[in-house]
């Protein structure tokens, strides 16, 4: 895979990033992984527009309906944000996360592009009534898509001159596991400063149906450069691991590729 696609820096605006995903339970939960419908917990994602144009940036606006069809209007802060979007393209790259605006009538909007053709996922994660929910549709950016292969699973990227590393490196389906970055500049631990309430923000897809795991961030010293979270794979497969930390008040992303195998 292009390394510039693989692992990625993103500005604020367009960069996913919060401490606790909404959505997301205990690891040590067997909840499914969120994401893979459009409805879910009597709530349903309703987007403006499904189909757009490659590399044209736009307003876009969804709603998110209840179960007799109204847009709801009352959603519950979580992680300094009413809402979270996340992006990503079928073959899990283009990743973005965005933070929509919420207007009175119930209508999120936000402004962006899809640079290259394919099918995208769009994930919204959002609290009401204190329960919350991972939703997700496809977009379409029409056009001959051009999907990069997977690249070898890593366990260390490089990215705007940070280098970090994930341990451990051994994971199991369906078992619970730590997993601890570093983040290291000039050979030393780079503070990490807080970004939507935590130092740092894991988003987990499974190849294939792009399943979105659940993810629970733990605390750590800012000065040791380490963010760690409890994950749990659920089944065998390969996975896209999306950090996203803010070393010396720069945001970073660096992705992260691990194949999860049956003992």
């Amino acid at each position: 895979m292009d390394n510039n696609h693989h692992n990625t820096s993103s500005s604020e605006s367009t960069a996913h990033g919060h401490g606790r995903p909404a959505g997301h339970a205990d690891a040590g939960s067997h909840a499914l992984p969120g994401g893979l419908t459009v409805a879910a917990n009597g709530l349903r994602f309703d987007a403006s527009e499904t189909r757009l144009d490659a590399g044209v940036r736009r307003e876009w606006t969804y709603r998110i309906r209840d179960e007799d069809g109204d847009a709801v209007t009352e959603f519950e802060e979580t992680h300094d944000r009413l809402a979270h979007l996340v992006l990503v393209r079928r073959d899990l790259t283009r990743f973005q996360h965005l933070h929509p605006e919420l207007r009175a009538d119930g209508t999120w909007s936000v402004e962006f592009s899809l640079p290259d053709p394919g099918v995208y996922r769009g994930f919204v994660d959002v609290l009401v009534g204190g329960r919350p929910t991972t939703l997700g549709a496809d977009l379409l950016v029409s056009g001959a898509a051009d999907y990069d292969a997977p690249p070898e699973p890593t366990r260390e990227v490089t990215v705007d001159g940070y280098d970090l590393t994930m341990t451990p490196g051994d994971v199991a389906p369906n078992e619970n596991v730590t997993l601890e970055f570093e983040v290291r500049t000039d050979g030393s631990a780079a503070r990490l400063d807080p970004y939507l309430g935590a130092l740092g923000h894991l988003v987990a897809l499974r190849d294939g149906d792009l399943a979105y795991l659940h993810v629970h961030p733990e605390e750590t010293d800012p000065e040791d450069g380490l963010v760690r979270f409890a994950v749990r794979f659920p089944t065998a497969g390969r996975y896209r691991l999306f950090l996203q930390a803010k070393p010396r008040g720069e945001l970073i992303t660096a992705s992260f590729d691990v194949v999860v195998e049956t003992p």
